[in-house]
């Protein structure tokens, strides 16, 4: 091997960070966190490809097909605001414990229920369960990393989202299309339970509220409403989320009934989508490095509201609905970080998790409302689902509100900093 060569091996090394025990530690930390978080967006998005599936398995109003999907963040919203405190109370890797051991048993038994009823419950169960997992992961990392290396660990927790999308959901789609959606939520169990292995072996972070009661720790969750630039920041959140989520839930229908797409096939556009994540996920890395949190979110709402409203319009022909997944992921994956970077620094460590969990009540409740108001504006005739048009101009039109929320919570910044609580 000649000098050139071994220099170039000796960079690599380094650029990877394969020698320092520090990056040792730091992937260690953050492989589980990243895993659980992995699995449980799979058994979140899974739903999409296969709600038209198991509707006509178990009997379901292809209409009303979209509340298996919106169930599962509304189940996360209820038990969001019950798990909060104890996040800060247990620490959060007992919590994170807790929730994936109720994830993996509600996952296996939808795999094995039997009716829309019992498929309904497990549905709610793993929602509850696996809802609090992705805030207390992140907020785990916001504990125990700092700086640039607390913004990568979130933007790689966050790439979970993105694989769930790229692999998860085409492989789950297949296996559902190739043997049974059944197989499909108990892999996603199985890989649930082996990333809950592992993460008995991270070490637990002191939070600093360990010896406040419960009642105190709503009271200064609920507490945080009272700051002005709060409830900014959970305003934006809602309106990033309840047109988006008006659409996706029903997005398995329109595309099965309307464009005679198989749920393999939609799974395949997910992988095309999660390439635009995996694009928009780098891009957000680099960018929040540079402080440009609130450019990635205003940036990211505005091309996810004009992929919507442009799609739905029937301007695209069935194959390529990939473009729509396409951009939608790619503006999805760089509004997230920033949203979570801002979040995490409204607040100090000790009520971080319940910072976080505040935030997912928000996101879930808004997602689970999504599916709700969306059904009104649908009908089935002729075998064809009608009224999507008109969810992507209101979808459109509640992520341009993003944009002068972006400016109030920026000037309210600038004009009274306040310090974390």
């Amino acid at each position: 091997m000649n000098p050139s060569q071994l220099s170039g091996l000796v960079w690599l090394k380094r650029r990877l960070g394969l020698h320092e025990e520090a990056e040792r530690q730091y992937w260690g930390l953050l492989l589980p966190l990243f895993l659980l978080t992995l699995f449980s967006w799979i058994d979140h998005m899974i739903m999409v490809p296969l709600s038209a599936e198991i509707s006509a398995a178990t009997g379901l109003s292809p209409v009303r097909s979209g509340l298996l999907v919106s169930v599962y963040p509304a189940a996360a919203a209820v038990s969001a605001l019950i798990f909060a405190p104890w996040s800060d109370r247990l620490g959060r890797k007992q919590l994170l414990l807790y929730l994936g051991t109720g994830f993996v048993i509600s996952t296996f038994g939808c795999a094995l229920a039997q009716g829309v009823e019992s498929f309904f419950l497990f549905r709610v169960l793993s929602g509850a369960f696996a809802g609090p997992i992705m805030p207390n992961c992140l907020a785990y990392a916001g504990d125990a990393l700092q700086g640039n290396r607390r913004n990568r660990a979130l933007t790689n927790i966050m790439l979970g989202f993105t694989l769930a999308s790229i692999l998860g959901v085409p492989v789950g789609s297949a296996l559902a299309e190739w043997v049974s959606w059944r197989w499909t939520f108990g892999v996603i169990g199985l890989g649930g339970l082996l990333s809950l292995l592992w993460l008995t072996s991270i070490q637990p972070i002191a939070t600093g509220a360990e010896q406040i009661t419960i009642r105190r720790q709503y009271l200064q969750m609920f507490g945080l409403w009272k700051r002005q630039e709060v409830r900014w920041v959970f305003a934006m959140q809602f309106f990033m989320l309840i047109g988006l989520f008006g659409f996706i839930p029903h997005m398995s229908i329109w595309l099965t009934t309307n464009y005679g797409l198989s749920a393999s096939a939609i799974g395949l556009f997910y992988m095309q989508g999660g390439i635009g994540s995996l694009i928009g996920n780098q891009l957000a890395g680099w960018l929040l490095q540079r402080g440009l949190r609130f450019s990635l979110i205003g940036i990211g709402s505005v091309l996810m509201g004009t992929v919507l409203m442009l799609s739905t319009q029937d301007l695209l022909p069935g194959p390529w609905m990939g473009a729509m997944f396409f951009g939608i992921m790619l503006g999805g994956s760089m509004r997230m970080p920033g949203l979570q970077t801002i979040l995490i620094e409204l607040t100090g460590k000790e009520i971080r998790g319940r910072l976080m969990a505040m935030s997912m009540i928000v996101s879930n409740m808004t997602m689970g409302l999504g599916g709700f108001w969306s059904t009104g504006l649908l009908s089935m005739e002729n075998g064809y689902l009608l009224g999507m048009d008109r969810v992507g101009l209101v979808s459109m039109l509640t992520l341009l509100v993003v944009l002068p929320l972006i400016w109030l919570i920026q000037r309210q910044q600038r004009s009274t900093p306040q310090p974390a609580i």
